[in-house]
C-alpha cells in the first residue's frame, strides 16, 4: 500500500531506492534500507534520507517521527568504495557529507519528536546518525564504534559537535583516537542512547513510544526541543527570557488550556498539537 507520502514522491518524480518511508497514523517511519552494502553511507541513501526527513518535517499531519534500519545492522558509516572511487578528488565526497548534514539537520530541527531505534552495529558516520532523536533506544546486542581513524580519516557527519554536548570531551576523544567499541549497554552508561530493549525490537519499540509522542503536546515537545538544541549557545538570562516566552505560548494555547484543565479535573487530556 502506498500512503499518501509516498504518492506524492511518486508524482514528483522522487523514488527512494536506500531508504523506506511510511507512515502509520501520525507517525513517519524513516528506515535506511541497503542492508546488502551494509547499510553503508553512500550518495544516493544521503540524497533519500535528506528527502525522507524533509517530507516528515514539512508534512502537518506527522506528529512523531521514527528513524532506524532494516536488516542486521544500523550502519556501517561511509562508503568506503565510493570515496575510494573518487581518487584524490574530495568534491564527491563533499557533496555526499553537505547531504548527509542536511538530513541531520532536518531531524535536529523539526518541530517534532523524533525516536531513533539502533539494531546491530553502528559504525563510523553511523553513529552520529543515531544521536539525530530525543530518545534513542538500542537493542541489546547492538554496538557503536567510530573508526575513522583506523581508515586515515577524521570525524565527520557531526561527530565532533554532537558526541561533546552529548558525552563529554574526554570520552569523545577516547571514542575516535582509541577507536573503543562500546556495547549497547555502555552506549547507555556513557549517554549516547537512552535505554536498551530485547534484541530484535529496536524498531518496534521506536514506533510504540513515537506513537505515544503523537498523541501528546507535540507544540510543547517542538519548544522543549528548541530549548535544549539551543540551551549551549545562549546565556542563562537570555535563554531563560525565551523559555518564558516559550511556556506562555503553550500555556495559552489549545494544548495547553486542555492539558491544565485535564490536570485540574483529573481527567486524561486530549491534546490536538495545536497552541
Amino acid at each position: 500500500m502506498i500512503d499518501a507520502i509516498g504518492k506524492e514522491f511518486m508524482e514528483t518524480g522522487l523514488e527512494l531506492t536506500h531508504v523506506d518511508f511510511e507512515t502509520k497514523g501520525a507517525v513517519a517511519v524513516i528506515c535506511l534500507n541497503h542492508p546488502d552494502a551494509g547499510n553503508t553511507l553512500s550518495r544516493q541513501m544521503a540524497l533519500d534520507l535528506f528527502a525522507a526527513a524533509k517530507a516528515a518535517r514539512d508534512d502537518e499531519s506527522i506528529r512523531a517521527v521514527v528513524f532506524s534500519a532494516r536488516g542486521p545492522m544500523f550502519s556501517f558509516g561511509g562508503d568506503l568504495k565510493e570515496f575510494k572511487a573518487s581518487g584524490t578528488d574530495p568534491a564527491n565526497l563533499i557533496t555526499t557529507a553537505d547531504r548527509w548534514h542536511e538530513a541531520q539537520y532536518a531531524f535536529l530541527t523539526m518541530p517534532k519528536p523524533v525516536v531513533v531505534g539502533v539494531n546491530g552495529m553502528a559504525a563510523g558516520g553511523g553513529v552520529p546518525m543515531t544521536l539525530v532523536g530525543d530518545i534513542v533506544l538500542v537493542d541489546e546486542t547492538a554496538r557503536y564504534r567510530l573508526a575513522y581513524t583506523a581508515a586515515g580519516l577524521s570525524p565527520d557527519g557531526g561527530s565532533t559537535w554532537l558526541l561533546p554536548r552529548l558525552i563529554g570531551l574526554r570520552r569523545t576523544q577516547e571514542l575516535i583516537m582509541e577507536n573503543r567499541e562500546l556495547s549497547a549497554a555502555e552506549a547507555v552508561d556513557w549517554g549516547l542512547a537512552t535505554r536498551t530493549v530485547p534484541q530484535g525490537s529496536a524498531l518496534e519499540s521506536a514506533i510504540s513510544l513515537a506513537t505515544r509522542f503523537a498523541a501528546g503536546p507535540t507544540q510543547a515537545f517542538a519548544s522543549a526541543r528548541r530549548l535544549l538544541h539551543d540551551s549551549f549557545d545562549r546565556d542563562f538570562l537570555t535563554h531563560t527570557g525565551i523559555e518564558t516566552r516559550e511556556i506562555g505560548a503553550n500555556m495559552t494555547g489549545a494544548d495547553g488550556q486542555e492539558g491544565l484543565d485535564a490536570f485540574i479535573n483529573k481527567r486524561a487530556p486530549v491534546f490536538t498539537g495545536t497552541r
